[in-house]
């Protein structure tokens, strides 16, 4: 797949509002995971607003990973050119877990992933204890008209696996996070044809967690639903989170806090 940096809307629009969230944390990271490559549109927000930080970014995705390099090569400075200085890129989705990361910076990967519970225990597992956890992902009622229309006319699609927001922040608590906070947004896109549908479907990732029988039959049946005109407004459920990492205690053992008597 050839992606340009016009496919990449619904990353742009999720990186700047995940970003707005940054001012309230007083912390300054460091080292920091950009896990997912997303047309380099959330590493220009974070290197602005932590221009000390050193990034690295895993996506398992080759094409993904190219088109966010293109795109940083294209928008880098000269003093960016004569140094050499972009992100290093690991092409994989899994994160070596060294507790080594300030942040974790995830901008729909969690899409290209079937297993939540897993990636949160391999995320957890990359930050250092009370490391900073940023992500967006879908929820369960994106593509609720387009699942509808698929199976009034007979076309075999299972959902994909979108849990509910709170359901997310109930696996962060029990897999290596606390302090969870998540919160979402419904948004309803409109499309002129089935083939702009599919194609922004495709890079945002949802398009490949659908598990579709027959992939021309479904993409046949869309194009009748948008003659028809049937199909044009679509929802997309967007969710936002973050967590910190847990301290991780030896077995048997414990936190102990003190807290010094006041005087009065």
């Amino acid at each position: 797949m050839t992606l340009s940096n016009n496919d990449w809307f619904l990353h742009q629009h999720l990186a700047t509002t995940l970003d707005e969230r940054l001012p309230a944390i007083k912390a300054v990271p460091q080292q920091i995971i950009l896990a997912g490559a997303d047309g380099n549109h959330s590493h220009p927000l974070l290197h602005a607003r932590y221009p000390q930080a050193q990034f690295t970014e895993y996506d398992g995705r080759a094409d993904y990973l190219q088109a966010a390099l293109a795109q940083r090569k294209q928008q880098q400075s000269l003093w960016q050119k004569l140094s050499g200085k972009l992100p290093p890129q690991q092409a994989s989705h899994r994160l070596p877990e060294n507790e080594t990361a300030d942040m974790l910076w995830a901008n729909l990967s969690l899409v290209a992933q079937p297993d939540p519970v897993a990636v949160f225990e391999n995320w957890a597992a990359a930050l250092k204890p009370d490391g900073l956890l940023f992500f967006t992902h879908f929820g369960p009622d994106s593509l609720k008209e387009v699942l509808a229309y698929w199976r009034a006319h007979g076309i075999e699609v299972a959902a994909p696996p979108l849990p509910d927001m709170h359901d997310i922040g109930d696996m962060l608590f029990h897999h290596g996070f606390y302090d969870p906070v998540m919160d979402m947004e419904k948004r309803t896109l409109q499309y002129a044809s089935a083939a702009g549908f599919v194609a922004d479907m495709r890079v945002c990732g949802l398009w490949a967690s659908l598990q579709l029988a027959d992939e021309a039959a479904a993409e046949a049946a869309l194009q009748q639903g948008w003659a028809s005109g049937e199909l044009r407004d679509i929802t997309l459920e967007l969710v936002y989170g973050h967590a910190l990492k847990k301290l991780k205690l030896p077995e048997n053992a414990a936190l102990v806090q003190f807290y010094p008597q006041r005087r009065v």
